[in-house]
């Protein structure tokens, strides 16, 4: 409510919890009143009060009242001299600095059911009341402890569509259960569901133990581009069920979707936002794309990868299915998070349940905006705090997941992250948190943030290696697809590069590192190349990407790979496709026929660095003693790696990214791992060769 609109006269707020604020507009009797009365609405009592305090702006008079008894479970009215009234409101209670103090609460929230009846619960503490709608029915709940509102329905309210009714002043809100479990289509009410019945095997017996965060190989895919293509022929293109669906091929009869992942030789899937998000139609998806990176809800799978949206269990059951079908592969999955905004911040449960708590402000009391999306999630506060750790262990506990990736990881504060790794691991040590470290302009303290320059805050919680990624690769940005990286071309980076490979300069641990150098943001490295060397013949370019492939996965730290990256998947030269169309987003399995023999290559360096444990050291000690890198006139980048166990004793990787030859005299003793020339000791102008060292 704005009193500079000139339409409100009174506001009344408690602002602590003995202590009422009213603001009378100067355009109504000047804004002054001589008497002021508080009414209890619930008593039917009216008693004077005592102003203690005053002062003025422009717009109104402010008036204070210390010291006045308030039971937060009845309601008021404050009333002037002249007769007016406003509701006196609970709402500013979120600002007192021990909110959480009075308020948190650590029971169980949301909807528990039962055959014969369910308990909704509710946190609203700045609500006057709350009522939870089931079908046609509105039923009040009782106000309890520590501002949760509770009600018992009898019956079987299985399938049932319910939604909460708040009020915090006059008129009720509609809104839904930030802990629900189930949703109808777009998002219009949550639904009942007997979460025992999600209850299919998550085979977790089938994943190999990891005995470090290097043993990860991490995949990048979106549910709805994998299977998209009609080429493929899914039977339910873009869902989880297809994403899952064995004995799909390519146009000319090659592994496609489920079964070529499993061949790939991969460790994880990191599947981008499979939670409930707002800009595709549910009941139409293939109308619009979204990438999915604007939440509605946390607690739910998204509708338009289910076969049923409507159908409460259809996305519930049908995405701890993809989870448990690709355990039984023995893949892991990470869930893409994006705790750090909302979609619409104003129509979300979190603000119509508590109505200035869940969202981060700056010192003047406006929106941060560090997302770039109008809103930052307030990680500090308590009960966000326990609401991402609850919806994360929701998500591990019911549905399986194995790791988090979190998005725009910097708008998160240091202590909720660490403590997301911690409750998760104590499941699962073998569990994965790691995220995009940059340094968002969030209105929170540097020293706060979950960025990767506090990587030494956060030990056990990997970040996306961005300097790695530039370094090798080039620019990704719009902006500086013409640079180029080493692998690029660019031979002054060929020192640094081989820093990059060892990734001991920048982490406190070489396991921190996410070795990227593409994502679903941004152009493709197809793209880029076809940019920063569209000069160079295709066959060319692909030779870069190749040897930029085979870099990475035998770096130090953990390859990262974007779905198609390895048979040169294209964007059409487009960079930031989040809501484009299928054609420009879905997946060209027709790549894989055209590119079998490097997908192959790409497979047996997979495999080498499983069978090698000198490609997964952990610890900056270990990459020190075992690793080193040499470069010849800065132009060809000698890897080699010793390790105590394994058919090897050292392997060795020459890259050539230059258009110079060069003789290798050194390798005598070696046996060919990999090599793209019938010499073994000409190193041709862009080409790679890998040699081992028996014991």
């Amino acid at each position: 409510l704005k009193m500079e609109q000139g339409k409100v006269r009174m506001l009344a707020n408690l602002i602590e919890l003995n202590k009422i604020e009213v603001k009378l507009s100067k355009k109504y009797y000047g804004g002054i009143s001589p008497k002021f009365y508080l009414r209890d609405l619930t008593k039917e009592t009216l008693i004077e009060l005592s102003v203690c305090e005053t002062c003025e702006d422009d717009i109104c008079v402010k008036y204070y009242f210390k010291d006045v008894h308030i039971d937060l479970n009845h309601h008021y009215e404050m009333v002037d001299n002249y007769g007016l009234s406003a509701i006196l409101q609970y709402v500013r209670l979120s600002e007192l600095d021990d909110f959480d103090e009075l308020f948190y609460y650590d029971g169980v929230l949301g909807p528990l059911y039962q055959k014969n009846q369910t308990i909704f619960k509710v946190w609203a503490p700045t609500a006057l009341e709350v009522m939870v709608k089931v079908g046609d029915l509105a039923y009040t709940m009782e106000r309890k402890e520590r501002g949760v509102f509770e009600t018992t329905i009898k019956g079987d309210l299985e399938n049932q569509e319910y939604n909460y009714l708040i009020r915090h002043h006059k008129s009720f809100h509609e809104t839904l259960d930030p802990y629900a479990y189930a949703s109808n289509a777009n998002s219009k009410s949550n639904i009942v569901i007997d979460v025992d019945q999600i209850n299919e095997s998550l085979y977790l017996e089938k994943l190999p133990h990891m005995k470090r965060k290097t043993d990860a190989i991490i995949y990048e895919l979106s549910v709805r581009d994998f299977t998209m293509s009609s080429s493929i022929k899914a039977s339910h293109p873009g869902t989880f069920m297809s994403l899952v669906e064995e004995n799909l091929k390519t146009p000319k009869g090659n592994k496609a979707g489920f079964d070529y992942l499993i061949d790939l030789g991969i460790s994880h899937v990191q599947i981008m936002p499979m939670y409930d998000f707002a800009t595709v139609d549910e009941l139409h998806p293939t109308v619009m794309y979204n990438w999915g990176y604007d939440p509605i809800q946390y607690n739910v799978p998204e509708g338009s990868y289910a076969l049923n949206p409507q159908d409460g269990y259809s996305r519930v059951k049908e995405c701890r299915h993809m989870v448990s079908s690709l355990h039984q592969k023995g893949l892991r999955v990470v869930m893409d998070v994006v705790y750090n905004h909302m979609y619409d911040y104003f129509t979300s449960a979190f603000e119509r349940t508590v109505p200035g708590y869940y969202f981060r402000k700056n010192q003047y009391g406006e929106m941060s905006n560090g997302s770039w999306c109008g809103n930052d999630l307030e990680s500090r506060h308590q009960m966000t705090r326990r609401y991402i750790k609850d919806m994360c262990l929701r998500w591990q506990k019911l549905y399986g997941v194995d790791g988090f990736r979190f998005d725009l990881m910097g708008i998160i504060d240091i202590e909720t992250l660490n403590q997301v790794y911690n409750q998760a691991s104590k499941i699962d040590d073998s569990f994965i948190v790691y995220g995009e470290g940059w340094n968002m302009p969030t209105a929170m303290s540097d020293q706060e943030k979950g960025m990767q320059d506090n990587h030494q805050k956060m030990l056990n919680i990997g970040f996306f290696n961005d300097y790695y990624r530039e370094t090798l690769k080039g620019g990704s940005s719009d902006s500086t697809l013409k640079d180029k990286g080493y692998f690029a071309g660019n031979m002054y980076n060929c020192e640094i590069g081989g820093e990059c490979m060892k990734n001991t300069n920048r982490y406190s641990y070489v396991d921190q590192s996410i070795n990227y150098v593409e994502c679903h943001d941004n152009a493709t490295t197809f793209d880029k190349f076809a940019i920063s060397n569209g000069d160079e013949p295709l066959e060319t370019r692909k030779k870069r990407q190749l040897m930029l492939n085979v870099a990475l996965v035998l770096s130090q730290g953990i390859p990262f790979i974007h779905c198609g990256q390895e048979f040169y998947r294209s964007k059409g030269g487009l960079g930031n496709t989040y809501n484009t169309l299928d054609s420009i987003n879905a997946v060209n399995w027709s790549l894989v026929d055209e590119n079998q023999d490097d997908i192959e290559i790409l497979k047996q360096i997979i495999q080498l660095r499983k069978e090698n444990s000198g490609f997964r050291y952990e610890t900056i000690q270990e990459v020190k003693e075992n690793v080193t890198t040499n470069h010849f006139d800065y132009r060809i980048l000698r890897y080699s790696v010793k390790q105590n166990k394994g058919k090897y004793k050292e392997i060795v990787a020459y890259f050539n990214p230059s258009y110079y030859d060069f003789e290798i005299n050194d390798m005598d003793e070696y046996e060919v791992i990999y090599n793209d020339h019938e010499s073994c000791t000409y190193l041709a102008p862009i080409s790679m060769k890998i040699f081992g060292l028996k014991r």
